[in-house]
C-alpha cells in the first residue's frame, strides 16, 4: 500500500482582516483567513475533512506538503503563515533564525506515535540486534532525532548502524522486501503496516521523549492579524477533543478524506495510530523541556552550535484567547 496519495484540500482565494493592538474580541466578527500548511499525518487528514474554521469565521486555506520539512521550508519562504514541523527541524529553526516565528500552540506529541519496526517473519527483536544492519529513516525528521536519543539513552550511536536516508512512503516496502533490515517511522506508516500484517513493531520511542510538533506563526503575520491566529488555535483545540474523545470517528473521517485521492486505508489501521497520539494545543514547560535532549544531542554532532532559548519563542496570548472564544461560540 503506497501512502503517497496522501493529499489535502485545495487552496481558496480568502479575504484578510486586520486586528489592530489591544485586547482581541472575545467574539469572531468578520470573516478571517490564513494559510496553513499540513503534511500526511492522521491530525491534518482529519483538518481537512471538516471545515473547522467556520465555527469561528475563519477561512482556512490548507497548503499540500510530504513532511514537516517541506512546510517548514515554505513557511521560511513565506507561503504559509502557519506550520509545524518535527523536533529536529524546529531545534534547527530556532538556532538559526529566532526571530522568523512565535511558537503559539503544540500539534501532535507523543514518543509512541514514533516506532522502529522490522519485517514480521524477521529474527531482530531488539534494537540492539540491528546494530551493523540497515535501518531506513527520514535523517533530520522529528522521528529521527527521537531515535537519536534513544540511542545515546541506550549506549548506541548512529554509526552502530548502517542509516539510509528514505521517503517515509517508501519505508515499509523496502522493511517487507528486506531491501533494509528495520526502519524508523511515525504514525500512522506503522500502524498501517502492522495492520497489513507485514511488520512487527519492535521499539516504541514511547518515555524516550515526547517529541512535541509545535504550531509556528510567522512573526509579522501574527502581529497584523491576531485574531485569526487565535481562531486558528481555536479550531486545533476542536481537533483535539474530537481525537482524544473518539479515535474511531476521527479516523472515519481521516480514511474518508484519504480515500478521496484514490488511496484505501484501513480505518482500523488510523484508529491504531490515533491511540499513539497525544493531541493537546496547550504549550507546557514540560513540552518546551523535551526540545532539550534533541537540542543537546544535535548540539553534540555539531548540527547546531548552542541549545537554544525556546521560552523565548512562545506566544501564550494567542491560545488564552482561543479559549476564550471558544467559550464565547458555545
Amino acid at each position: 500500500m503506497s501512502l503517497k496519495g496522501f493529499g489535502w484540500l485545495k487552496w481558496s482565494a480568502l479575504a484578510a482582516m486586520v486586528a489592530v493592538g489591544g485586547t482581541l474580541a472575545h467574539a469572531t466578527t468578520g470573516s478571517m483567513s490564513i494559510r496553513v500548511g499540513l503534511q500526511s499525518v492522521p491530525p491534518d487528514e482529519v483538518y481537512t475533512a471538516k471545515d473547522w474554521g467556520a465555527r469561528y469565521k475563519l477561512k482556512v486555506e490548507h497548503g499540500s506538503f510530504s513532511s514537516g520539512a517541506d512546510i517548514l521550508k515554505a513557511f521560511i519562504a513565506g507561503r504559509v503563515d502557519i506550520g509545524n514541523g518535527g523536533s529536529g527541524r524546529l531545534v534547527t529553526m530556532a538556532a538559526q533564525q529566532p526571530e522568523l516565528f512565535y511558537i503559539v500552540a503544540a500539534n501532535q506529541y507523543g514518543g509512541d506515535r514514533y516506532g522502529v519496526m522490522v519485517a514480521k517473519d524477521s529474527p531482530i527483536k531488539t534494537v540492539q540486534e540491528l546494530k551493523g544492519k540497515k535501518v531506513g529513516a527520514v535523517t533530520g525528521s522529528g522521528t529521527y532525532s527521537t531515535f537519536r536519543v534513544y540511542l545515546d539513552n541506550n549506549g548506541l550511536k548512529e554509526s552502530d548502524f548502517q542509516i539510509v536516508n528514505m521517503k517515509v512512503e517508501d519505508l515499509r516496502a523496502a522493511v517487507q522486501q528486506g531491501i533494509i533490515d528495520g526502519a524508523v517511522a511515525w504514525e500512522p506508516h506503522v500502524a498501517i503496516a502492522e495492520t497489513m500484517g507485514v511488520v512487527r513493531r519492535i521499539q516504541s520511542m514511547a518515555g524516550v521523549n515526547d517529541s512535541p510538533n509545535f504550531v509556528l506563526v510567522n512573526r509579522k503575520f501574527a502581529d497584523a492579524n491576531p485574531e485569526a491566529v487565535a481562531r486558528y488555535i481555536a479550531t486545533l483545540i476542536d481537533l483535539g477533543e474530537l481525537i482524544s474523545s473518539n479515535p474511531q470517528e476521527a479516523a472515519k473521517l481521516a480514511a474518508g478524506q484519504i480515500s478521496k485521492k484514490g488511496v484505501s486505508i484501513n480505518p482500523k489501521a488510523l484508529e491504531l495510530s490515533f491511540t499513539r497520539i497525544k493531541m493537546d494545543p496547550k504549550v507546557t514547560d514540560a513540552l518546551l523541556a523535551e526540545l532539550i535532549p534533541v537540542a543537546e544531542s544535535m548540539k553534540g554532532a555539531s548540527k547546531i552550535g548552542a541549545v537554544p532559548d525556546f521560552k523565548k519563542l512562545v506566544r501564550m496570548d494567542f491560545y488564552e484567547q482561543a479559549v476564550k472564544l471558544r467559550q464565547a461560540s458555545r
